[in-house]
């Protein structure tokens, strides 16, 4: 009648090492609490939420007055500037048609026009454009 020693962590094992972990955790969330970091001024870290875009809304108080009156009027001037400078963003610049963003008369560095030239020297040229593939769906004839 040997005794069996158990080749798995028993019940109680478990529970203690789960409580160490739990403890573990409890002092590592203290000590992180205690040890808080510089912050920076409330008024500093809503400037995103409270400003218009690029503009210190102190300089909006001061010089344009017609656009504060009051909340719901800065709410509404607020929207209407964010939109226009969002949309103008995209469709201004961002979205300026003719500027080298197609395949068709695209810019051609000096780089480019050596190794082409390159590849036509040797032919290689003419036949990587004979085997490219110009179509995504088959074509039928």
């Amino acid at each position: 009648s040997r005794r069996r020693i158990p080749t798995h962590p028993t019940l109680a094992a478990r529970l203690w090492f789960t409580a160490m972990l739990v403890g573990l955790l409890r002092t590592a969330v203290a000590a992180a609490s205690r040890s808080a970091a510089p912050r920076l001024p409330r008024s500093a870290l809503e400037v995103k939420v409270t400003s218009l875009p690029f503009i210190p809304t102190d300089w909006v108080f001061r010089f344009a007055p017609f656009i504060c009156r009051d909340r719901v009027r800065f709410l509404l001037r607020f929207n209407q500037i964010s939109f226009a400078m969002g949309f103008g963003f995209f469709y201004l610049w961002a979205h300026t048609p003719y500027k080298c963003d197609h395949y068709e008369g695209f810019y051609e560095s000096p780089l480019y026009n050596f190794v082409k030239n390159d590849l036509a020297k040797t032919g290689q040229l003419e036949e990587n454009t004979r085997i490219k593939v110009k179509h995504f769906y088959p074509q039928t004839e």
